[in-house]
Order: C-alpha cells, then structure tokens, then sequence
C-alpha cells in the first residue's frame, strides 16, 4: 500500500523555500528566523534574500526600540550583502527637521556593504542638521565608498548638503565609480547655492570624466555654460535621459545661454528631458515663460508643484495662462507627460488655456492636475481628449470590419 505524506513547508527543496522567502519583507524575514533552526540557517546563509534592501525613515513616526535594533542587527548582519539599497526619508510637503539625519546617522554606523551597485538616499533635507552630525554622516559614507566600491546607480536628491562635505562625497563616488556610474541624481544635493556657482570646475571635471554615464538629473543652478558644453562633447550620443530641477525661480535673466542647450541637444538627438519645478516661483507669469524660452531642449515630461502649502506663501498664483501657453508654444509637439500642483485662482482663461494645451500637444497621454478650476467640465473634456488619444488608431482590416 502506498502511504502519503503530509506536504509542508520544511519539507520544501532549500531552493524553493529561499524563492518564498524571497517575497517576504525585511521585517517578516527577521520574525521568520525566529521559527525554527533550519529557516534561520537559510536566512542568514543567503545573500539573494538580502542583494535589494528598502529602508524608510519617517520624521512623523516615532520609531519603536524594537524597530531600531531590527534595522541595526539587519544592516550589522546582511549589509555585506547588499547590492542594490534605497532609503527614504519622509518629510511632510516642503518640512525640514534633523530626524532623518539622525536616524540615517545611526544607520551609518553598522553599514558595510561593500558589494553595493545601486546606492539611493532621497530626502534628508538636512538644513537643520548639527554640523557635527553632517561631519559624522559625510566621514562614514566616504569611507564605505572608497572600499572597492564601484556603483552603477548614485541617487541622493534633496540630501541639501553643505558645500564642502557634499563635494567630498561626490569626489569619491567620481574616482571609484568613473568607470561603471550610469545614472546619477543630484538634484537639490547642495544646501544652498551660495558660494557654489563660482567653484563649479571641480563639478564639470567630475561629470565629464564618468565614461558610462546616461542619465542625469541635476539642479539647473549647479549648471554653467562651459558645464553644460562640455558634458555635451563628453557624453555625445551617450546620455539618454536628462532631468533638470528648479527650486526657486525668479523673474530674472537666465544664466545659461540657448545657444549651450541648443549644443547638447544636437550632441545627444536622442536624448529624453524632464524638467522639473518644485518649489517656489515668484511672479509665475514672469519668470517662468523665460525659463521656459531659455532651456530650448526636447522636453518630454514635465511637472510643475509651486507655491503649494507653503505657509509664506499662501496667495494664488495670478495669471497661469501665460505659463500654460508659453509650455503649449515651447514643448508642445514633443509633451509626454504633463503634472501641475498650484494654488491658483479660479479663472475661465485658465481652463481654456488648459484645454488647449492639451489638444494641441499631440503626443501628451499623461495629465494630471491639481488646481482651482472656473468650471466642472474642465477635467471632463481633458480626460475625454486623452483617453481618445491614448487609443491605438484603426488599421485598414478594422475599419473594414467597421464598415461591414
């Protein structure tokens, strides 16, 4: 007679448990160990469960004692693991405070991942971190870095370091990483901008010698002419993607030249742009169409969050349909993708300015808006004219069938 066998999970090939697993969250892994000898054996022993890792610290939750030493005994024991790791740091809208440097501080401390690829850290906003703190975090990044650590992905936006402490640590990622880096974000990565503009040769030298280099995302005031030209000649035909980022615009001149963007346009045809503007515009009628008129690039995405919930600033934005118009003029045959949060005020000149940009853009599938709108109908005829958009045209067949 033949007998059964109940099926369960212990008697599971190691390779197939290790492939569940793989599924789990850090925080399931850890309580996994806990179960028996033989899935804590296979935890700690595996480095597939633990190559990509997700940290995210949030300054509006206090962190329990056990939360911090499941993070600190996962870093201490797995981080030499790690390949692929992102931490998140989240703020409310437009919110400093020191909990993320203090957290990713201590974070710091039992990190070695010397295997890492992908290196990601976005939101620290670190303007009202301690000196000393800053000092610590740049010191034990430099260090892990600079231990035969060669990354393929470099990201921190929004980390706002002071000058001298985040040119230190894009000094060692440019020497360790000069042949391997592919994708780098560093938009918003210095604190302020003062000081900075004149001392940027050491940031062209920097991007210009990274040989793999083909996306890109930086903060339009850590830019400059001979940057911008020389990354053009450094990276022809190479760089695919580029995305700029404004945080403060004003109604004043540009400081790059059209004839510098027009260069790296014709350097890298293919190249796919995003332009981004986060933050706080001043006279919106104003400044913007010059920006607008100034970055004479091939922009296919772009998003617009300005003046939104930002206590200083709580007046609407007036006149947004010459913004609107000037994006339709400049950007309008190559617009993909197209998102706006303002606080603005309700205006029949605005929805029509709207629409019609919509219409004519005749490649933009993606819209999204947040504002104050004259009439109801607004979002209904935009939303009509996209989703027509979006659907793929007749072929002859199927208008034959339509016929018939």
């Amino acid at each position: 007679m033949q007998q059964t066998k109940e099926a369960s999970l212990s008697s599971l090939p190691l390779e197939i448990l290790e492939h569940i697993f793989s599924f789990l969250h850090t925080d399931d892994l850890l309580q996994a160990m806990s179960v028996c000898t033989s899935w804590k054996s296979l935890i700690l022993k595996s480095s597939n469960l633990w190559r990509c890792q997700k940290f995210t610290f949030d300054c509006t939750v206090r962190p329990t004692k056990r939360k911090k030493v499941d993070m600190m005994f996962c870093v201490q024991t797995f981080g030499h693991h790690f390949q692929m790791l992102t931490v998140k740091c989240q703020h409310p809208f437009f919110h400093a405070c020191r909990k993320m440097a203090d957290q990713f501080n201590l974070f710091l401390t039992v990190l070695n991942a010397p295997e890492l690829t992908l290196f990601k850290v976005s939101g620290l906003r670190m303007e009202c971190t301690s000196k000393i703190v800053i000092k610590k975090m740049c010191s034990k990044l430099t260090q892990m870095l600079a231990r035969n650590c060669h990354l393929k992905v470099f990201e921190m936006p929004a980390a706002h370091w002071p000058t001298q402490e985040g040119q230190e640590l894009l000094d060692i990622v440019f020497q360790k990483s000069r042949n391997t880096l592919e994708t780098l974000n560093i938009a918003e990565y210095f604190v302020s901008l003062g000081g900075l503009r004149s001392e940027l040769d050491w940031l062209s030298a920097g991007l210009t010698s990274l040989t793999k280099l083909t996306s890109l995302s930086i903060n339009i005031f850590n830019l400059t002419d001979d940057l911008v030209v020389a990354l053009a000649e450094a990276r022809r035909n190479e760089l695919a993607y580029l995305s700029i980022w404004a945080n403060f615009v004003l109604p004043i001149a540009p400081h790059i030249q059209q004839d510098s963007w027009k260069y790296l346009a014709k350097a890298c045809p293919d190249m796919e742009v995003e332009l981004r503007i986060v933050g706080y515009v001043s006279k919106a009628h104003l400044s913007l169409p010059a920006l607008f008129e100034s970055i004479v690039l091939p922009v296919g995405k772009l998003k617009m969050i300005i003046n939104k919930t930002i206590p200083p600033f709580p007046w609407p934005l007036k006149r947004m349909e010459v913004v609107l118009d000037h994006i339709r003029i400049h950007y309008g045959p190559l617009l993909k993708s197209f998102k706006m949060e303002i606080d603005n005020r309700k205006k029949e000149n605005f929805d029509k300015s709207l629409i019609k940009l919509v219409k004519d853009c005749p490649r933009l599938v993606y819209v999204k808006v947040s504002a104050s709108y004259h009439s109801c109908d607004t979002v209904k005829t935009m939303e009509k004219i996209v989703t027509e958009r979006r659907q793929p045209p007749l072929t002859c067949n199927d208008q034959h069938d339509k016929n018939i």
